[in-house]
């Protein structure tokens, strides 16, 4: 079953740019990663430094085994001293899992 990791960011206006670059080199980073499947950047229309990351992942083990890499670790590191809050991880699973649908 799919799942989407839906991450959001408010970052400090200065540095915008070095957040976004670190941000890029992650999703590139991805392309590689298994079970990746897609990912976009969103901005807020009313503040532009408030960011929204969608990916979708084949499974939840391959976006744990992203979480937990050190890989990913190296790209956050770039980010969070830049957060003007810590960031915010949603997970959510795509469609009706088997335990509400009763399947």
């Amino acid at each position: 079953m799919a799942v989407k990791v839906l991450i959001e960011r408010r970052i400090e206006p200065r540095a915008r740019r070095t957040v976004i670059d670190a941000m890029k080199r992650m999703r590139q980073r991805c392309l590689d990663e298994p079970g990746y499947i897609s990912g976009e950047t969103l901005f807020d229309n009313n503040d532009e430094n408030h960011i929204v990351v969608i990916s979708t992942w084949f499974g939840l083990m391959d976006w744990k085994r992203w979480q937990a890499s050190e890989d990913r670790q190296a790209y956050i590191d770039q980010i969070q001293p830049h957060l003007r809050e810590p960031d915010r991880v949603l997970v959510m699973l795509e469609g009706l899992s088997e335990r509400v649908a009763g399947a």
